[in-house]
C-alpha cells in the first residue's frame, strides 16, 4: 500500500488536563463554535455545534499543539468514519464559488418566503436547509486568527490543520443546527448555549491510538485516573494505552 501523506488517526487536543480526563470519562461533548467565512465581498457569521479533530502525523502536530493545547488524543479513522466525521471543505475567499454559493442560499431563501402554501413552503425550508449544511463544514483556507476576542494571525492558514469535524445531523434532538453568531459572542453565551446540547460524540477504549499530555509529570496521573473510571477501561486496556503515552514536551524535542 502506498504510503499516504495522512496518518490512520484523528487527534483532538485541548489546553487543560481535566478537558482530557472528561473526554476519556464521558467521550466528546459538543461545542458551538463561532465561524466567519469569507467571500469576494461578503462574509457569513454563524454558530455551529461541533468537534475538531486534525489529520496530521506526529511530526506535524507541533504548531497545533502551540495553538490548541498539550493534552490530546488520538483515534482510528475506522472510528471516525463509522461516526460520520467528514474533512471540512476549505475555501479561497478570492474565488468566485463561495460568493456565488452565499447570493444562491440568500435568494432561495427570501424566494420561499413569498410561497403561500404551508405544505410547500415546510419541503422547500426543509431542502433549503439541507442545502445550508454546506456551511457547517465550510473554513476558511487562510484568514484571520483570533484568540480571546483580538486577532492574533491576520494570515493564518487553517488549510496546515487538515481538520476533520464532527457535526450532529440536522434533525439531532436538542441540539440547533446553526445558531446566531450574536448568541454566543461572549463565553458566558456560549457557555450557556453548550450546556443546553443533549447530544455527545461517543467512542470505545479499543477506538483509542494515542494519548498526549503535557510533561513526564502528567503520565502517572493519567494513568491513575484511567484506573479510577475501570467501568470503562479494562485492566488489559490500560495497560496497551500505558506504552501509548506521549508527551509533548517529547513531541517537541523529538519528533
Amino acid at each position: 500500500m502506498r504510503n499516504s501523506l495522512h496518518p490512520t488517526i484523528l487527534f483532538h487536543f485541548t489546553k487543560r488536563k481535566k478537558a482530557l480526563f472528561g473526554i476519556l470519562k464521558e467521550t466528546f461533548k459538543l461545542s458551538y463554535a463561532r465561524e466567519r467565512i469569507y467571500g469576494l465581498d461578503d462574509h457569513r457569521d454563524l454558530g455551529v455545534p461541533m468537534v475538531s479533530f486534525c489529520d496530521l502525523k506526529l511530526h506535524d502536530i507541533k504548531d497545533h499543539i502551540s495553538n490548541y493545547g498539550s493534552y490530546g488524543i488520538g483515534l482510528t479513522k475506522e472510528w471516525a468514519n463509522s461516526q460520520g466525521l467528514n474533512p471540512v471543505l476549505y475555501t479561497n475567499r478570492h474565488c468566485p464559488l463561495i460568493a456565488d454559493l452565499m447570493r444562491a442560499f440568500t435568494n432561495v431563501h427570501n424566494h420561499i418566503q413569498e410561497i403561500p402554501d404551508p405544505l410547500e413552503y415546510a419541503a422547500m425550508a426543509d431542502n433549503v436547509l439541507n442545502i445550508q449544511n454546506i456551511y457547517r463544514y465550510l473554513k476558511n483556507y487562510e484568514g484571520p486568527l483570533t484568540r480571546r476576542g483580538k486577532i492574533v494571525d491576520h494570515h493564518y492558514r487553517f488549510a496546515d490543520e487538515r481538520e476533520w469535524r464532527y457535526v450532529p445531523p440536522l434533525n439531532t434532538e436538542g441540539v440547533m443546527p446553526f445558531l446566531p453568531i450574536s448568541y454566543i459572542d461572549t463565553a458566558t453565551k456560549k457557555t450557556n448555549w453548550n450546556r443546553r446540547i443533549n447530544h455527545a460524540l461517543s467512542f470505545q477504549p479499543d477506538d483509542i491510538r494515542y494519548l498526549i499530555v503535557k510533561n513526564d509529570n502528567d503520565i502517572d496521573q493519567l494513568l491513575g485516573y484511567l484506573q479510577k473510571v475501570k467501568s470503562r477501561f479494562p485492566e488489559e486496556t490500560i495497560r496497551r494505552l500505558s506504552s501509548r503515552i506521549l508527551t509533548a514536551d517529547q513531541i517537541n524535542k523529538d519528533v
